[in-house]
């Protein structure tokens, strides 16, 4: 094996003479060693910035959503509250009721979603009540609202100020008798800052009670939201929850409730490996394509090696060498280049962003699963791309190889 490693040393980097074979030879390196640093930086990237993402909406959104089916028949909230409270892993339950309204002060209305909460409770399923930048969210005065400061902003309100909210609640009636709808005075007595302007402008917070009395509801409740000890299990609860619950409920994940944006930043993030994977693709060409030529090459020499007793085992050894030296030259460059960018980018925030953005810099992720596929795949790559050649030095008839030596 010493002799081997010997023979391709020499044939990779020992001649005195710098040949087309040897420049095909090093572009095949740096193609792969910017393209494994490209996608480390990039794969680097999109974790960053969907981590970002799903953070915010996880600090609105609950782990797992339990909510009746409108007009269904199937077990009361009772039934519902005694079967989650049994969940392993459940850190936190808050009921809500939820429902659309309209919020106008003088001279500007708006459609929002009223969002009934139990001020105690919802502290252990949302990170909004963290969130409030003006005021508190303890609902202190009767019907106290908590607004999104973009709500607030297109209301031309603040904390102290009233809104009136009115309720849709009886409207079917309106065809066959009169019917007047619920109106709450309700004084602003928070404004929360999410980061999510879907969110910051489309949801207002009352209390349960007063929810009840704007919506006209009694006891039902549109349903139970719950904070777990790990996201992670989100899938699993949500498996045991249809099961146990039964007809006439949904229970929607983390995942479920924003499901098209989460899939769509998968394509993104999978569509860019893809692309950036070309860089890589090219430079593996690029080594079968030196391999093949320095057989040809060295034919001659192959015939000598040969007729002095090498196996043709230890021929195909020579060149299935020169990719994995190639390649692994190529891969730690790259790997060394790629992980030392994203350090720099998150430790120092080489990128920075708009002062308008919620962030400084763009946010980088490092994962060992993202490192170890692009390692793996690429110096797979050149494994595959070094056997043809070797098959063929391996190939080579002796007697051809040195007929004119």
């Amino acid at each position: 094996m010493q002799i081997e490693r010997f023979i391709a040393r020499r044939y990779l980097y020992g001649k005195k003479r710098f040949s087309f074979i040897n420049l095909i030879s090093l572009l095949a390196t740096l193609g792969i060693m910017f393209g494994v640093a490209a996608l480390i930086v990039v794969m680097s990237v999109f974790n960053g910035f969907n981590t970002l993402v799903i953070s915010i909406l996880q600090d609105f959104d609950p782990h797992v959503k339990v909510e009746r089916i409108p007009r269904s028949e199937g077990a009361d909230e009772t039934e519902v509250r005694s079967l989650l409270a049994g969940i392993d892993g459940v850190r936190g339950l808050s009921p809500f009721i939820e429902r659309k309204a309209m919020l106008m002060t003088d001279g500007n209305s708006q459609f929002v979603m009223v969002k009934g909460v139990h001020p105690d409770s919802m502290h252990d399923v949302t990170r909004v009540t963290e969130k409030i930048i003006l005021g508190d969210f303890s609902f202190s005065e009767r019907n106290g609202i908590v607004l999104g400061v973009g709500l607030a902003d297109r209301m031309r309100v603040l904390v102290g100020d009233t809104v009136v909210v009115y309720s849709p609640a009886g409207m079917e009636k309106l065809l066959t008798q009169y019917v007047t709808p619920t109106v709450l005075r309700c004084p602003v007595t928070g404004i929360y800052d999410s980061q999510n302007k879907l969110y910051d402008g489309a949801y207002a917070f009352l209390a349960l009670d007063d929810t009840r009395r704007l919506f006209r509801m009694e006891s039902t409740l549109t349903g139970y939201e719950l904070r777990l000890d790990d996201v992670d299990d989100s899938d699993a609860v949500q498996t045991q929850l249809l099961q146990s619950i039964g007809p006439g409920w949904n229970v929607l994940t983390w995942f479920d409730l924003h499901k098209d944006l989460y899939s769509v930043m998968a394509i993104e993030r999978w569509s860019a490996f893809i692309l950036l994977g070309v860089i890589i693709a090219v430079a593996v060409f690029n080594i079968l394509a030196s391999l093949t030529m320095l057989v040809l090459e060295k034919k001659r020499d192959i015939g000598i090696l040969r007729t002095m007793g090498m196996t043709d085992r230890s021929v195909q050894h020579i060149f299935l060498l020169e990719g994995v030296w190639i390649g692994t030259i190529g891969v730690a460059a790259g790997l060394f280049i790629g992980v030392l960018l994203t350090w720099l980018q998150g430790s120092y925030g080489l990128l920075s962003l708009d002062a308008a953005f919620i962030i400084p810099a763009i946010p980088v992720e490092l994962r060992f699963s993202d490192i170890a596929l692009i390692v793996a795949g690429t110096f797979g790559l050149c494994l595959l791309a070094a056997w043809y050649p070797a098959r063929r030095a391996r190939s080579v008839n002796i007697i051809d190889a040195v007929r004119w030596e």
